[in-house]
């Protein structure tokens, strides 16, 4: 492993794990605004228009009426939450959802995405690939999704 590629994870898990903790704020200092992404990022970005386009939806409602090839399901799943699929299903057992991300902290499963009003939210980043340009996030195979909380419902 290079020093730089150490490094990389040394510092994404110095960033997460004071968040996960619970004893640490989330820094908003990090958060994206409204700057644009490189070109190179492959991402789709859901931002105040499309967020609160209709108040009653959630998070995945949103993903899955703007960004295309998205696929949900609730049959069968053992926890209750929702299968979703970017890149199709995988053809390996297990699941092929998404890694999210809520303000920098890594949700446990995907029912955060169904919980979450559209409106509560800032800014939305889907990453298809499962590789964000942002420091601090874990790639995923199965693609990655990154929520942006509006300040005045972060989470403490």
């Amino acid at each position: 492993m290079s020093l730089r590629r150490s490094s990389s994870v040394l510092v994404a898990v110095s960033m997460l794990v004071p968040a996960c903790a619970g004893h640490l704020r989330y820094d908003r200092s990090q958060d994206p605004g409204e700057a644009p992404l490189p070109p190179s990022a492959n991402a789709w970005v859901l931002t105040g228009q499309e967020l609160e386009l209709n108040p009653t939806w959630t998070v995945l409602q949103t993903i899955v009426g703007f960004v295309p090839n998205v696929q949900t399901s609730s049959n069968g799943t053992p926890n209750g939450c929702p299968q979703v699929e970017i890149r199709g299903h995988d053809t390996v057992a297990g699941t092929s959802n998404p890694t999210v991300y809520v303000d920098g902290t890594r949700a446990s499963d995907t029912c955060v995405l169904s919980s979450l009003l559209a409106p509560q939210v800032e800014r939305v980043e889907v990453y298809p690939l499962g590789v964000s340009p942002r420091a601090g996030y874990m790639t995923s195979a199965h693609g990655l999704i990154l929520i942006f909380m509006k300040q005045g419902d972060a989470r403490t």
